[in-house]
């Protein structure tokens, strides 16, 4: 409730007004009808004759001077609390954020107008009558303003409104003086990580009230902004990529804008979207192929509209790493030559992110190698110890025999996927002496052995007049139509399409159902076992790596019987080997705390490292490179986090905008060197400021009424001084304020008197 200088009517009405000269309002009552009684009597006789109506207004007038003579010489006093003259501090703290550059103040920006009426205008002089001010502008910090403080003493925008921080700031900068109450004047636009109503309460349990000036318009009438964006932080070579974009708008419903991606200032994917209902978030998404190999910043644009107030909003830029990576090596392991082998090998040529390196089983105890980055590699076979097999990202085995593996083989290939987080991919017939083994626990699907199964799922891969070895159109699941690893096109509809035109598969492989935790993405469109279509690919996690299930060898038909111009095989073949291969974690590993930073956020970066047996190294030693947009190196330590194995931590502030580039150099406890590992971040104007941009009268209002203050709208900060000077706080004294004096009673009183004399002088009475 707002609080104003008390009143003679508003005394009246609180029933705390008192005379001075100890007269009660119940004997002066009593003294007001003696004088009208008396008056009366006076007028019994008169000079000339009058009419009772007469008597009656000349009784009244002559009562009423009377009465309001007695009233004033019986000096009408209130009691209230007042804060005394410049004996306490007020402290106005002014909303420095970007949403407070919005021009919605008749034309101007809410600072603006803000600046000109606390810190230099008529309310801040009235404020410095009984205060002595101290002015704060604040954003994500908080810093005080030199005397008179004016718009050109505040600095650039910040890109968060941190009311809760700059409340518990200001009153640690006033700490142990008399602040008697606080003025908060903003948007109420709050994004801060500290709840403003608690940091309010703190000052009114200290009985400081906290006033607040909401500035701007509560509704926006025309707006269309950027919500948030998500992209892919890398690309591998050749992929497409995903730009969701989620926006909001008011006043466009059933419009039809362009969103569209550029790169530099060229457009690299466009579409024309249709806005929805009025504060709805819709979310987009457009596809881009990456055109060079580097990191790239694009930019997200909403073609602004007319009549929109907010132009920043409509445009966010974010970085995705299309640079040249370190090749993917994967293993194939064959158990006899077929046309699967061959025509995987040919999909992977030229595909310079992955490098396939293959040993295939040409006859007893005679194997040929290809693909192979020195002679050594597979000169024995399947790799003898953990750290050469640990050196590949991704395994395929296609119809391997148990006795392929030896000694502790099987166990390496789980720990391969399970810690190292490598990828698996099994193709074609799988031995059913594979039973009870890793293996069997790494897959997807449960293996049967032939004899369980029914007479007409049994061993018919080979056989084309089999039911399952005869040519059938394998059948997209639900989560296969949206999975990375099948797509063909980026449309639904279009993928789809592109599907139908596949030809046929020949020949399945029967296994058991799919575990708990797999999603199947191919099935039989007519086999079942067990009520459950058969699976043709199916996938999982397991541990930290990926694995798929392929129970066909007949993916080959999808480039021999199609055009040699279509690569729907190859696509297929090297999404599926990514997915596998991008679950692997490299020796360093970098991670940050969000994917978006605005000038003045602080970074927190996390680096894994792990040791030459893929296991957590807690004792290496990391030093961490930045090279800003500007060119500036700076270098610092990253210190271990006790509380996780491998992980150590550092942290930088950016202060300004474009692309940050890191190196991070780890050395081992022995003094080696190990490894290294880059990664950038690009530092983008904010959208934070610019959601729900709308001054917050709600949030204002509770702000001031947990510190026992008022809430104000601009418009009316005339008041504020008042309010602020007669709203109790902890430094306030009871004074006695006169009403007597007061302007309007005076003039009723000479106006009573003329009244008087004039009628008198109308009816010839002395």
């Amino acid at each position: 409730m707002q609080v104003s200088e008390p009143t003679l009517l508003s005394a009246w009405q609180q029933e705390s007004l008192r005379f001075a000269h100890g007269l009660s309002p119940g004997w002066f009552a009593l003294l007001a009808l003696l004088i009208v009684a008396a008056v009366s009597l006076s007028y019994l006789r008169t000079t000339r004759p009058l009419s009772p109506a007469w008597k009656a207004w000349f009784i009244g007038l002559r009562s009423a001077v009377l009465i309001i003579i007695v009233f004033c010489l019986l000096r009408p006093v209130v009691d209230v609390r007042q804060a005394p003259p410049q004996d306490t501090y007020l402290a106005v703290l002014l909303d420095n954020s970007q949403s407070m550059s919005i021009a919605d103040v008749d034309g101007e920006s809410r600072l603006a107008a803000a600046s000109s009426a606390f810190l230099e205008g008529p309310v801040a002089e009235k404020l410095a009558e009984s205060f002595q001010l101290r002015s704060f502008a604040f954003d994500q910090r908080t810093r005080r303003l030199g005397e008179g403080g004016a718009l050109g003493a505040l600095d650039t925008p910040g890109t968060v409104s941190a009311i809760g921080q700059a409340l518990r700031s200001v009153a640690d900068q006033l700490d142990g003086l008399p602040l008697g109450a606080v003025v908060l004047v903003s948007d109420g636009a709050d994004n801060g990580d500290l709840d403003p109503v608690i940091a309010a309460r703190e000052f009114g349990n200290r009985q400081i009230p906290v006033f607040t000036v909401g500035v701007g318009q509560e509704q926006l009438p025309l707006d269309i902004g950027i919500a948030d964006v998500g992209a892919a932080r890398t690309v591998l070579e050749g992929s497409v990529f995903t730009v969701t974009a989620v926006l909001r708008h008011q006043g466009f419903a059933g419009e039809e804008i362009e969103l569209s991606v550029l790169d530099g200032d060229r457009v690299v994917s466009s579409e024309r979207v249709t806005l929805g209902a009025p504060g709805v978030s819709q979310r987009f998404s457009l596809e881009v192929a990456p055109e060079r190999r580097e990191r790239i910043v694009y930019k997200l644009v909403a073609a602004l509209q007319p009549g929109e107030l907010i132009e920043q909003n409509n445009a966010y830029s974010f970085l995705v790493d299309n640079a040249d990576k370190p090749t993917l090596d994967v293993l194939y392991l064959e158990g006899h030559p077929r046309n699967e082998y061959k025509f995987i090998r040919r999909a992977l040529d030229g595909d310079e992110s992955l490098r396939l390196a293959t040993y295939l089983q040409t006859g007893p105890g005679k194997f040929y190698r290809q693909g192979i980055a020195s002679p050594a590699e597979l000169a024995e076979g399947f790799p003898g110890d953990r750290e050469s097999l640990y050196e590949y990202e991704a395994i395929i085995l296609g119809d391997i025999e148990r006795e392929f593996f030896q000694g502790e083989q099987l166990q390496m290939l789980e720990g391969f996927v399970a810690e190292r987080g490598g990828g698996l991919l099994q193709s074609g017939i799988i031995d059913e002496a594979f039973l009870g083994t890793p293996l069997a626990d790494i897959l997807p699907l449960t293996l049967v052995g032939q004899g369980f199964l029914p007479a007409r799922l049994q061993g018919g891969i080979r056989r084309g007049e089999h039911p399952t070895g005869a040519l059938f159109r394998p059948r997209l699941t639900r989560s296969g139509e949206v999975s990375p690893l099948l797509r063909l096109a980026g449309e639904d509809s279009e993928n789809r399409f592109a599907w139908s035109q596949l030809p046929d598969l020949q020949g399945i492989h029967v296994t058991g159902r799919i575990k708990p935790g797999a999603e199947v993405l191919l099935e039989h469109p007519a086999l079942q076992y067990r009520s459950q279509a058969l699976p043709v690919l199916a996938v999982q996690r397991y541990g930290n790596g990926r694995v798929i299930s392929l129970a066909t060898a007949s993916t080959w038909r999808w480039q021999m019987m199609m055009p040699s111009a279509d690569h729907s095989h190859e696509t297929l073949w090297r999404q599926k080997l990514r997915w596998l291969a991008a679950s692997a974690p490299e020796r360093v590993s970098l991670e940050f705390d969000r994917e978006f930073y605005n000038v003045g956020d602080e970074v927190q970066v996390s680096a894994r490292v792990l040791d030459a047996q893929y296991q957590p190294d807690n004792d290496a030693t990391l030093w961490m490179q930045t090279t800003s947009p500007r060119g500036e190196v700076s270098d610092a330590p990253m210190q271990w986090d006790i509380t996780q194995d491998g992980v150590y931590r550092s942290s930088f502030l950016v202060g300004e905008e474009g692309m940050f580039d890191l190196l991070v150099d780890v050395t081992s406890a022995a003094g080696e060197q190990g490894s290294q590992q880059q990664a950038a971040i690009v530092v983008t104007p904010s959208l934070r400021e610019y959601a729900n941009a709308a001054m917050d009268s709600g949030l204002l209002g509770r702000i001031a009424t947990a510190a026992g203050g008022s809430h104000f709208d601009f418009g009316d900060a005339g008041e504020l001084p008042e309010s602020v000077e007669f709203t109790p706080n902890a430094y306030s004294r009871n004074v006695q304020i006169d009403l007597w004096d007061e302007p309007w009673l005076l003039a009723l009183l000479v106006g009573l008197l003329c009244s008087d004399w004039l009628t008198r002088r109308l009816r010839g009475l002395s």
